[in-house]
């Protein structure tokens, strides 16, 4: 098995987000009773991410109630080479609804129509929907067996995860070897 460098994964941070066009995301009540699912997202210049769900799902009002939620970016399980191995980026986030009239739906909204083309026009129709501002932190980047990588807040710089690796395997990381 190849080992994955820090460099081999930096290089695929930016290509892999390009080629996912959804997060699964994850929020919990007030009780802290867990909910999980997916919606398409675009992500702004600084890093941020966002989403635009309806104020009547879990989501929202778990958002409204914690100002938290996990989002992952995970790979297609029709293009993994092993089910356990599936790539993946995941973060803690802050999480903060836009109010109604926000002044920046409209560079969203852009975002969204860039992103999506024509599969957005019902935007405008969804009364009940907002967006979401998404603002990561925390995060790791995991490239299959033995790839775990922490992401540096500012995301332009990957650590090496060593959690759960072997000493070994650890070393060979940081010497570069594959």
């Amino acid at each position: 098995m190849k080992r994955i460098t820090i460099e081999d994964a930096q290089n695929e941070m930016v290509p892999f987000l390009q080629n996912i066009q959804s997060v699964l995301l994850s929020t919990v009540d007030k009780d802290a009773e867990p909910f999980v699912s997916y919606s398409p997202y675009v992500e702004d210049e600084e890093g941020n991410f966002y989403v635009f769900i309806s104020t009547a799902v879990k989501h929202s009002h778990n958002i409204n109630a914690t100002g938290k939620a996990h989002i992952m970016f995970l790979e297609d399980e029709s293009k993994t080479e092993h089910i356990y191995a599936r790539r993946r980026m995941y973060f803690k986030a802050k999480a903060e609804a836009f109010a109604e009239n926000d002044e920046r739906e409209e560079k969203i909204h852009n975002l969204f129509k860039e992103r999506f083309a024509d599969k957005v026009s019902f935007f405008s129709m969804m009364k009940d929907s907002r967006f979401y501002k998404l603002t990561p932190s925390e995060g790791n980047f995991v490239l299959g067996f033995g790839g775990a990588f922490k992401i540096s807040d500012d995301r332009k710089t990957l650590s090496l995860n060593d959690q759960g690796h072997s000493k070994s395997h650890v070393e060979g990381l940081k010497k570069g070897q594959k």
